[in-house]
């Protein structure tokens, strides 16, 4: 039996999420504390507003505090995953979790990557929407024929996301309908990201990341870029450059695991995107969502009777 750990990315933040571990762990409230300062943000304030969760540069910090802080109090309790990792902007929780990258070096990373991906999307205004229940050759050869329209995420065989100019939303949803599509959201973010349209982003980026760090992780992570684990021998700092404007490449990830019917997968954070994803690649085990001190109790209670 594997456990593993699964970290959501930006779009799934909601107003006063994980506030209810605030209150309950004193170790989450020291966690989130630490990323406000560090961070340099009104973290408990932009909790608690909406509008300003919304912004890229807000998103990302706390998603992930409430993804590692989370983490580290299932670690409390003795609970361990064998591999992790995450959609987007939770890869960066799971290379922290994994020792990858220390914990206030991940804040800092996510400062600089929020912002140069702020600033792309505010020059270039861009959009991403998942496609669903379409095959995924059918969504690329509608992407092929539309002017600066990318696949921005991989998530399985019948569910990607596509993004790129906002003026083009029109034209590549009729395609996409055409083709066959049943069900095409938008997703509520500020910019197309992992697409071309963040190169500049990924540029500065990459000249930022030279200043940091990185270490052996201690258990494997999965590189969403590669498709596949982080090996001894990777540029940490060129795949993680390259995240920003590269695709997502998640159904490779999980095609490509070992995994059977006893596997436990522990979604952590906010949202029920990973989940929905673990379901459409038809992934063995069982799943358990924990974004709540209440199903966190229950996960912890269900991983013990394993």
């Amino acid at each position: 039996m594997a456990i593993r750990f699964y970290f959501p990315g930006q779009g799934a933040q909601y107003e006063n999420m994980g506030l209810d571990f605030y209150e309950s762990f004193d170790s989450y409230k020291k966690l989130l504390e630490e990323v406000a300062l560090v961070g340099d943000v009104p973290l408990m304030e932009i909790l608690k507003d909406p509008d300003a969760l919304s912004e890229t540069e807000n998103a990302q910090l706390a998603i992930f505090s409430m993804s590692f802080g989370i983490a580290k109090l299932l670690s409390e309790e003795g609970i361990y995953a064998d591999e992790v990792m995450g959609i987007s902007l939770g890869e960066y929780a799971a290379l922290a979790y994994s020792g990858a990258v220390r914990q206030l070096d991940t804040v800092k990373m996510l400062k600089k990557r929020s912002y140069f991906m702020s600033l792309a999307a505010k020059e270039k205004e861009g959009f991403l929407a998942a496609v669903s229940f379409l095959e995924e050759h059918l969504v690329e050869e509608a992407v092929s024929t539309t002017e600066d329209v990318y696949v921005s995420n991989y998530n399985a065989p019948n569910q990607l996301v596509v993004g790129g100019d906002a003026k083009k939303k029109e034209e590549i949803l009729s395609k996409l309908k055409e083709k066959g599509a049943k069900k095409v959201t938008f997703l509520s973010v500020s910019g197309a990201f992992h697409t071309r349209y963040m190169e500049k982003a990924a540029l500065y980026y990459g000249e930022y990341l030279k200043n940091i760090k990185f270490f052996p992780p201690e258990i494997p992570v999965y590189a969403n870029v590669k498709g596949s684990l982080y090996e001894r021998g990777d540029d940490f700092r060129k795949l993680l450059s390259d995240h920003v404007d590269h695709p997502v490449r998640l159904s490779g990830i999980l095609s490509s695991m070992e995994k059977n019917e006893e596997d436990l997968h522990v979604v952590i954070g906010p949202g029920k995107a990973m989940a929905s994803i673990l379901k459409q690649n038809k992934v063995p085990g069982e799943v358990l969502l924990v974004s709540s001190v209440e199903q966190f109790k229950e996960a912890v209670r269900r991983v013990k009777e394993r």
